[in-house]
């Protein structure tokens, strides 16, 4: 697993716990002791406005989880909403940007990559919109599913323990 520090959008997250629930929080309890565990304070937002132990983790966790956009980080998600709120340009095709989900400008995805550009992280997020900023900037991205595979949370079956498994459905 290295010491790489990750930097989570909300669905990373709220996808890695309702995929693993309490072994996942075990894992994130693990990365925020070690201070390898970081995400913007839009997405700590976010989370905290649910009701499950995820959000009851990210309440205990807020201090040595949340990254404050102050400072240089203000500059660079302003830039990088600039660059790519309205649309991204990657190679020849267009896409929406960062304000085209559903939380429009209100989006944590500038915060998500300015975090981990800032801090040299992994950016963990599924969502196109930062996928394509994290490449356009330079900034390692994967998606949830690596990030649990990383985490040791999805193990690998062996051939005969997929036929097994297979053959009780």
């Amino acid at each position: 697993m290295g010491e790489e520090l990750y930097v989570c959008d909300a669905d990373a997250l709220i996808d890695l716990w309702r995929h693993f629930g309490d072994v996942a929080l075990k894992a994130l309890r693990r990365l925020a002791k070690h201070g390898r565990l970081k995400s913007p304070e839009g997405v700590c937002r976010e989370i905290l406005r649910g009701s499950d132990r995820l959000m009851c983790f990210v309440k205990s966790k807020r201090a040595s989880v949340e990254v404050r956009i102050q400072g240089p980080l203000e500059g660079m998600v302003a830039e990088l909403e600039r660059k790519y709120g309205e649309r991204i340009r990657l190679g020849r095709q267009e896409y929406g940007g960062f304000w085209k989900s559903k939380a429009g400008k209100q989006a944590a995805d500038g915060q998500v990559v300015a975090v981990a550009k800032h801090h040299s992280a992994i950016c963990v997020s599924d969502d196109r919109a930062v996928r394509f900023a994290c490449a356009l900037e330079g900034v390692p991205c994967i998606g949830w599913t690596e990030w649990a595979r990383k985490l040791g949370l999805v193990k690998q079956l062996s051939l005969f323990e997929a036929f097994d498994e297979g053959a009780a459905r």
